[in-house]
């Protein structure tokens, strides 16, 4: 298997935590995406935004700071994609944010390690 920075996503759409919740659902829904990190100003991970976290009724003005998930996983570039798998199986999540030092360089899904797995066993 290869490794997390030959399948991630590293055109990210990011938010902020004082940002509100309307516009990034209409961000979410038309770019196709199920998740969107939450950054500081330094694009450090604080949060994450999953569709899942947007299923409750939200004024669309909230924050996103209400929103969010402030628990953040994380992995590095140069991990096993069986590495990410096994965070998500553990955590019971579909994301997991991909740092290098602090600063989020993309985003690895389980549809990224579907797509690896079709690739390698066909």
């Amino acid at each position: 298997m290869r490794t997390v920075e030959k399948v991630m996503s590293t055109q990210l759409i990011t938010a902020r935590a004082n940002d509100v919740v309307g516009p990034l659902r209409d961000v979410m829904l038309d770019a196709g995406v199920h998740c969107v990190p939450v950054v500081d100003h330094d694009n450090r991970p604080v949060g994450i935004v999953s569709a899942w976290d947007l299923v409750e009724e939200y004024d669309p003005q909230d924050g996103i700071a209400n929103a969010m998930t402030s628990k953040v996983l994380t992995i590095g570039p140069s991990a096993l994609v069986e590495e990410a798998a096994a965070v998500m199986r553990d955590n019971f999540v579909h994301h997991v944010i991909v740092v290098e030092g602090e600063e989020i360089v993309g985003i690895v899904s389980s549809f990224d390690l579907l797509g690896e797995l079709l690739e390698v066993e066909p």
